[in-house]
């Protein structure tokens, strides 16, 4: 399976499993044309968005976060809705949501990758 068939299977896994904790889901589809986010979940007035990311290595390497991920969460910030994160699997399945503001916070501090076990010190591990 190639990168962006697998990344397409996690987002439409990752949704499922929002939707099984009683969120309304939606998966954009249109990344072709730059959609920043790959999932939208809302529950109890609250909106969350979400990239998917898939590691094949034992790292998610920071460098993924797009410039216009980062635009778009960091404006969806700024227009008063809660913090963006990354849903991030590795390789042993294990899903991990990390923070937008504290993958920047590492990316500033030139920390380039995230193994798994880090991946739970940043974020929390997904049931």
């Amino acid at each position: 399976m190639n990168n962006k068939a697998c990344g397409s299977q996690f987002e439409r896994i990752f949704a499922r499993m929002l939707a099984m904790e009683g969120f309304w889901v939606h998966v954009f589809q249109d990344n072709r044309n730059g959609q920043p986010f790959d999932v939208i979940a809302v529950k109890n007035g609250k909106a969350f968005v979400f990239d998917c990311k898939v590691c094949t290595g034992k790292t998610f390497r920071l460098s993924r976060m797009e410039p216009n991920q980062i635009s778009a969460m960091k404006r969806w910030e700024e227009c008063g809705n809660l913090e963006g994160a990354f849903a991030v699997r590795y390789a042993t399945g294990n899903i991990y949501i990390l923070p937008f503001r504290e993958l920047m916070s590492l990316r500033s501090r030139k920390i380039k990758s995230l193994d798994e076990q880090q991946a739970g010190e940043v974020g929390r591990k997904w049931n």
